[in-house]
């Protein structure tokens, strides 16, 4: 058996473990063994994508207990590329904390490594109540991620963000229990199989336990109006906590491709559950994102209204449910978490820079270091999407994508818009930030500022490399997402992957 597949998960689990039993003193040691954690974290994950895009899903079953019985992870490409998307943004995210962040807190870098686990898990994961269990942990994780620091607007972040996750906790259960009493089952690969011979007598039951868990996945999505919680707590957060957490809407973006295109897609019962609902709600947040990257006040809480209109845009993936559409989608889910990690880390490198202003859109007389210019001028016009950055190479993709769609004028008019009112928010915010300048004194200009972290800046600076070099790779990495969404659009060959003997499970005869 390869062991590949469950590599993510154990590597930082066990350095949860390790940090867990350090002394909160030894934050040198601590800092060495994340290292190490995200290092062979970016090995294995680079080594599981490779193998997963030459062969069909890997399967790993926990205990050589086989599917339906027992737990699986299944390393389809999808999945593949999301845990080495994650593990580029750990890197970077780790590298910036060290420079200070982690120290403001205990066991900062415990938690860090558990909420990995829970990511990279619940990307890998074949069934849904381990879904369920990861997506647990990220919560426990990301809410002692985002209070890391203490402050009071952390707190209420933090309480806010913990209750609406609680209750979409509950609905997740709630869903599971229908699931099982229904099909007898909560592997996803089965849960495929035994869709297709559902009784009508159970049919509403059926598509009512389905449509409980999109729900969940959508808040995690943050699709409207499930998406108060995110702007509030991605601009409380600390920079390098708010960079990780971008990759966290996406998490429920991949677990609704999953769950729809391996389980739903083939089943009659399914059928029309998204429906063009979807599609509205995907449109109206980004709407909705584009109001408030207007009306935001510091560039940590615009960033996080960036984060939001990604995730807007993302959702017109499963909601139009077509292979080059889906690949597109792929290229800007790696392109935006990048980007958005990158703009957090930018945002706390403008606060620290201008002293106790911070990143507000207020005029002081600082001086601005070219080189925070240049890093700003890059991620404002990637996330705008303005040529040749790879945010419009990605929005471009999914614009040509949707062209034989009835909503093709829709979703063009509201994206194209949506782009342009981003792209005044962004240049007004950059010129508040760096260029306008108070006509009367500042006394907060007299103020002696510390210099810039060495480690930030790298680990900034590298993060907005990469957002180029997917402009220089864009080819490359187009074609891989495209192998994954013709993958993801072939279920049977994920389903024959986990379970070899289905055709005899869907006569009804258990092996």
């Amino acid at each position: 058996m390869n062991h590949s597949p469950i590599l993510p998960i154990i590597v930082p689990f066990i350095a949860s473990i390790m940090l867990l039993m350090m002394n909160a003193t030894q934050l040198s040691w601590q800092r060495g063994v994340s290292a190490l954690s995200v290092t062979l974290l970016l090995a294995v994950s680079i080594n599981l994508l490779l193998l997963a895009d030459q062969s069909a899903p890997l399967v790993y079953a926990l205990g050589e207990w086989q599917a339906p019985f027992g737990i699986v992870l299944v390393a389809d490409r999808l999945a593949a590329l999301a845990v080495l998307t994650t593990a580029v943004l750990s890197a970077s995210v780790l590298l910036y904390a060290s420079g200070g962040f982690d120290s403001k807190g205990r066991h900062f870098h415990a938690v860090f490594q558990l909420q990995l686990v829970g990511i990279n898990g619940a990307f890998l994961t074949g069934d849904v109540f381990n879904l369920f269990v990861f997506f647990e942990i990220m919560l426990l994780a990301s809410y002692i991620l985002l209070a890391h620091g203490g402050g009071l607007i952390k707190s209420r972040a933090g309480f806010a963000y913990v209750i609406l996750n609680l209750a979409g906790s509950a609905v997740f259960l709630i869903a599971l229990g229908l699931i099982y009493g229904t099909l007898g089952t909560l592997n996803l690969a089965d849960i495929a199989i035994q869709l297709k011979t559902v009784p009508a007598s159970e049919a509403s039951l059926v598509r009512l336990s389905g449509a409980l868990l999109m729900t969940v996945f959508l808040l995690k999505a943050a699709v409207l109006p499930l998406s108060f919680w995110l702007p509030h707590a991605y601009s409380a957060a600390g920079a390098p906590v708010a960079a990780l957490f971008a990759i966290m809407t996406k998490v429920g973006i991949v677990a609704i491709l999953h769950v729809q295109m391996i389980a739903f897609n083939a089943a009659p019962v399914m059928h029309g559950l998204l429906g063009s609902w979807l599609i509205v709600a995907a449109l109206v947040t980004i709407v909705f994102a584009a109001l408030g990257i207007l009306s935001a006040k510091s560039l940590q809480s615009l960033v996080a209204w960036l984060i939001l209109g990604s995730a807007g845009l993302l959702l017109i993936v499963p909601s139009l449910n077509n292979v080059v559409i889906t690949a597109a989608g792929l290229y800007y889910l790696v392109q935006s978490a990048i980007v958005g990690a990158a703009f957090f880390m930018m945002a706390g490198l403008i606060s620290n820079a201008r002293g106790r202003v911070g990143d507000a859109f207020v005029m002081t007389t600082w001086v601005s270091d070219n080189k925070l210019k240049l890093g700003y001028f890059i991620l404002a016009a990637t996330a705008a999407g303005l040529p040749p950055f790879s945010g419009f190479i990605g929005k471009l993709m999914l614009l040509f994508a949707v062209k034989e769609s009835v909503m093709m004028p829709a979703i063009w008019a509201v994206v194209l818009i949506a782009s342009l009112v981003t792209t005044i928010a962004l240049v007004k915010a950059g010129s508040r930030l760096f260029w306008e300048m108070p006509i009367d004194g500042d006394p907060l200009s007299q103020e002696r500022l510390p210099p810039n972290n060495k480690r930030q800046h790298f680990a900034t600076f590298g993060l907005i490399a990469i957002s180029l070099l997917l402009i220089v790779f864009a080819k490359p990495l187009s074609d891989l997402t495209l192998r994954a969404a013709q993958q993801l659009h072939a279920p049977e060959q994920y389903i024959h992957a986990v379970i070899p003997h289905h055709a005899d499970i869907q006569r009804g005869v258990r092996p």
